[in-house]
C-alpha cells in the first residue's frame, strides 16, 4: 500500500541543449515539473493530515463534509443537537448550523469508550435560549466548538450543554467597564484587581432535582479579607498600596487595609435550599476521571488577575469538562509573591450523571518561595519557567487544609 507521504517517481528532468522535438520533453524554465508536482503532493498530504477523522475530500470551501454513520455502537455515534442559525446569507452554513433539532452523524471518537451508554445530549442546553448561544457542535466528534467560529461584537461567549437532566452554562465577556468597576469597588470597599472579568461564570444545574451551583467573580471577591487580620506583610506591600491609592480614595473610604493578594476561600455559590454534607473520608473518583472518555464540552476562563505591582501574580481561573457520564469542574486560585510565598486554593466539583451524586473538594496548599525554589533541579534549565507554572507548583506544595462535602440527589 503506498504511503501518502511518498513522493511521486517521475523521470529526471534536464535542461535541453537544443530545440525540443515532438517526442521530447518540453524545456523546463525555472522550477522543474517534478519539483512542482512534489510540492503539490506534499501540500495535499499535509491537508489530508489536518482533516478531522472520517472527513472526505470535497471541493467546497464553505460546507463541512459529513461522515457516513458508523455501524458500530458508540456514545457519540449519533445524538440530538440543537445549534443556532448564525448566518442567513450562506446556504451551506445554514445547512450545517440550524436552529431546528437535527441528528448529527458523528464519527466514532478516537478513544476507547468502554461501552458507555448513549447519553441524552442537547446542544445548547435544554433551557438555554437558542438566540443567546452561538457555539455550534462539531459534525465530526460531537464536541461543542469554543470559541464560536462566528465573529460577533461584543465578544460574548455563552455555550451550554445538557446531558440528561444536567445542564452546564458558561459565560465569557470582556473586562468590566469603568462604571461597573466603580460600582463594584464601592460594594466591596477595596480596590479591584487589575483585570476583572466580572461577568464570567460557570453554572451547573439540575432543575428536576432542585440543585444548582455557580462560580462567579463577584461572589469570589466578596470573600477576600477586608479586615486586615490576614494581611500578608512583605517588603513590597507598601509599594503596591501606593500604586492603588488615588485622590478619590478618601471620598470612597477605601483606606482600610485589605488582603492585597486577593486570596479567596471561594468554594462556589449554592442556593439557600441546597445543603451539602461534609464527608471527611470521601475522595474524588479519580479512577473514573482517568478514563479516556470522549469530552463533549470543555471551557476555561479567568475570573480575575492581578500582577501585584510586578511583584508576582494573583489569578482566579475556572475550567470544566463534560463527559457522557460525568463532569469535573476546577476553580483554582494561584498566588505567587516573588521571594515570599506560593499559595494554591483548588475547588473541584464532580458530578455523576447516572448516580446524581455531587462531590465538592476544597484544598489549600501553601509554602515559602525558597522551599519551592529548592525543589528545582540545577539541571532543569531556567528555574523561572517552573516558578510560573501553576500545575508544577501545585504538585510541589504541601496540603494544609482539605474540606470535602457531598450531596445525593
Amino acid at each position: 500500500m503506498p504511503n501518502e507521504f511518498t513522493m511521486p517517481t517521475g523521470r529526471p528532468t534536464q535542461r535541453p541543449t537544443g530545440r525540443p522535438t515532438s517526442n521530447s520533453t518540453p524545456p523546463t524554465i525555472g522550477v522543474p515539473y517534478v519539483q512542482i508536482n512534489q510540492a503539490r503532493e506534499m501540500f495535499a498530504s499535509t491537508t489530508r493530515a489536518r482533516a478531522p477523522p472520517g472527513s472526505q475530500t470535497t471541493s467546497s470551501r464553505t460546507s463541512v463534509p459529513r461522515p457516513a454513520p458508523s455501524s458500530s455502537s458508540s456514545p457519540l455515534a449519533s445524538f440530538t443537537s440543537r445549534t443556532p442559525n448564525t448566518s442567513s446569507h450562506s446556504t451551506s452554513t445554514s445547512t450545517s448550523i440550524s436552529t431546528s433539532t437535527r441528528l448529527v452523524d458523528s464519527v466514532n471518537p478516537p478513544v476507547d469508550t468502554m461501552g458507555i451508554p448513549l447519553p441524552n445530549v442537547s446542544i445548547p442546553a435544554k433551557n438555554h435560549t437558542i438566540d443567546e448561544c452561538r457555539n455550534p457542535q462539531c459534525a465530526h466528534c460531537g464536541r461543542v466548538i469554543i470559541p464560536s467560529p462566528v465573529a460577533s461584537f461584543p465578544a460574548i461567549e455563552t455555550p451550554s450543554i445538557s446531558v440528561g437532566d444536567w445542564e452546564v452554562y458558561t459565560t465569557k465577556q470582556p473586562i468590566l467597564a469603568s462604571d461597573e468597576i466603580d460600582a463594584e469597588t464601592e460594594r466591596l470597599g477595596m480596590p479591584l484587581p487589575e483585570m476583572i472579568f466580572g461577568h464570567n461564570k460557570v453554572d451547573i444545574k439540575n432543575k428536576s432535582k432542585g440543585f444548582a451551583i455557580s462560580f462567579n467573580t463577584p461572589d469570589a471577591l466578596s470573600l477576600v479579607d477586608t479586615t486586615g487580620e490576614n494581611l500578608l506583610q512583605v517588603a513590597h506591600s507598601e509599594e503596591w498600596f501606593s500604586t492603588r491609592k488615588t485622590n478619590g480614595d478618601d471620598v470612597k473610604g477605601i483606606v482600610k487595609p485589605f488582603d492585597w493578594t486577593y486570596s479567596t476561600p471561594y468554594r462556589g455559590s449554592l442556593p439557600e435550599n441546597v445543603k451539602m454534607i461534609e464527608s471527611p473520608g470521601l475522595t474524588l473518583p479519580w479512577e473514573k476521571l482517568k478514563r479516556p472518555d470522549p469530552i463533549l464540552f470543555f471551557d476555561d476562563m479567568v475570573l480575575y488577575e492581578d500582577e501585584l505591582g510586578d511583584n508576582g501574580i494573583s489569578v482566579l481561573s475556572a475550567k470544566i469538562r463534560v463527559m457522557p457520564e460525568r463532569l469535573l469542574l476546577l476553580t483554582r486560585f494561584f498566588l505567587r509573591v516573588d521571594d515570599v510565598i506560593f499559595r494554591v486554593r483548588d475547588t473541584r466539583v464532580y458530578v455523576d450523571f447516572t448516580e446524581n451524586q455531587v462531590i465538592r473538594e476544597y484544598r489549600e496548599q501553601e509554602a515559602s518561595y525558597d522551599v519551592i525554589r529548592k525543589k528545582i533541579s540545577a539541571l532543569a534549565g531556567d528555574p523561572r519557567s517552573f516558578m510560573r507554572n501553576p500545575n508544577w507548583i501545585a504538585e510541589k506544595l504541601p496540603v494544609i487544609k482539605t474540606i470535602t462535602d457531598t450531596i445525593q440527589l
